[in-house]
This record gives C-alpha cells, sequence and structure tokens, in this order.
C-alpha cells in the first residue's frame, strides 16, 4: 500500500509540472486555461498524500517495533518509547549525534538525531522506505 501512495504522490509531481508548463505556455500565447487550478489541485493533494504515507509508515513502523527484538547501540530506548512516535511537519534542527536502532529478525534500520533545541527530543528516520538516501524524518519520540 505505501508503494502506491508513493507512486501517486510520484504521478502527483509530474502532473505539477506539466500543468505549469502549459500555464507558462498560455502565458507566452496569451490564450486562457485553466491549468493554475490544476497546479493548485496537484499541489494540495500531494501534501495530503505525503501525510497519508507518513501515516501508513509510522503504523507499519509501529507494528514492526512491538513484533521484532530490538538492537541499540549507545542507546537504551524502551519499545514503547520507540512506539510512541508523534507525526509532525514542521522544520527540524538536529545534532551531529545519530542513534540507530535495528529491529531483528527483518533487519529493519531506524535511525535517531537528537534534536537541537530540546534534548529529550529524537527524530526518526526509517531506512526501509528511503530513497537515494534523502528522506525527511517520519515525526519524533520523546526520551523519558
Amino acid at each position: 500500500m505505501i508503494y502506491i501512495v508513493q507512486l501517486i504522490i510520484a504521478l502527483l509531481i509530474i502532473s505539477f509540472f506539466v500543468f505549469s508548463i502549459i500555464e507558462i505556455y498560455c502565458e507566452i500565447v496569451k490564450k486562457r486555461c485553466k491549468a493554475f487550478f490544476g497546479m493548485l489541485i496537484s499541489l494540495i493533494l500531494f501534501f495530503l498524500m505525503i501525510t497519508v504515507r507518513n501515516h501508513l509508515v509510522k503504523n507499519e513502523l509501529v507494528e514492526s517495533i512491538n513484533t521484532s527484538k530490538i538492537e541499540q547501540d549507545n542507546s537504551s530506548f524502551s519499545k514503547r518509547e520507540l512506539s510512541d512516535i508523534h507525526i509532525v511537519s514542521e522544520k527540524i534542527r538536529v545534532a551531529d549525534k545519530n542513534i540507530f536502532v535495528v529491529l531483528m529478525p527483518q533487519k529493519d534500520t531506524l535511525y535517531m538525531n537528537q534534536d537541537f533545541h530540546d534534548k529529550n527530543k529524537f527524530w526518526v528516520h526509517y531506512k526501509k522506505y528511503e530513497i537515494l538516501k534523502i528522506t525527511a524524518p517520519l515525526g519524533y519520540i520523546i526520551k523519558q
């Protein structure tokens, strides 16, 4: 299901660029067209699908955490702490500290960065759905 949502996101990005090109062409030729509305709808649906994808990934990650054995480096996060992921879309500022957690036996890895301002807040990245080493954090957890 997550891969279908990612495919829809890719199609929405392509449709946004197509509508942008059509709108630019119409402006140059001085024709009236409704491509702006297509751009707007594509953009709104893009942000909606990003939110849907984040919730699907969070649900899969929480299920995986609850059924896995956890191997951690330099940290001691409980399953309850790791399962309590808060999904947000805010700008993050992180310290250079990376913490890796491996979920066994499937060997899924998630890594966390400590927040720059709040030392108890850790931003969670899930490597299973990382594309080209570029990923936004899924959300954050609070270490208690």
